[in-house]
């Protein structure tokens, strides 16, 4: 039997991948093509196996999204000097914008999402979840 946070973590991230897609649909986003890019405004440089790693995506399907997002003019990859077989992600000024857009999407469903809410029992729920996580990471 899934716990009750489980489930309520579960239905929470559906409603707030809806809000997403409504968003990124009409911009050609498909799969995880907005983790890349968010990823990428946070650390630019990174490599593609840094963000598999992060998010825990397979190669294949973060490759294929990177790709994706190069030919829509989002990112730049370019090979890395240290290693010759690993890409560099650059975000590009189209990239820019649509992590302006995904912030904002982002920001509007956590307004709602903590709605009534008292501030203190937020910043409690948000160190409980940072625990939880990295609880997860462990094997």
């Amino acid at each position: 039997m899934t716990s009750p946070v489980l489930t309520s973590l579960l239905r929470i991230n559906r409603r707030r991948m809806v809000a997403l897609r409504r968003v990124l649909t009409p911009h050609g986003y498909v799969g995880f093509m907005h983790l890349i890019l968010i990823y990428t405004a946070r650390r630019p440089g990174a490599s593609q196996e840094e963000i598999c790693t992060f998010y825990a995506l397979d190669k294949a399907s973060t490759a294929r999204d990177a790709r994706r997002l190069e030919d829509a003019g989002h990112i730049r990859r370019q090979t890395n000097p240290e290693n010759r077989r690993q890409y560099q992600l650059f975000l590009t000024p189209q990239g820019e914008e649509m992590v302006k857009i995904i912030n904002q999407t982002h920001e509007e469903f956590q307004q709602r999402l903590s709605a009534g809410i008292a501030p203190e029992d937020w910043e409690k729920l948000t160190g409980l979840l940072e625990i939880a996580e990295e609880n997860s990471r462990r094997e």
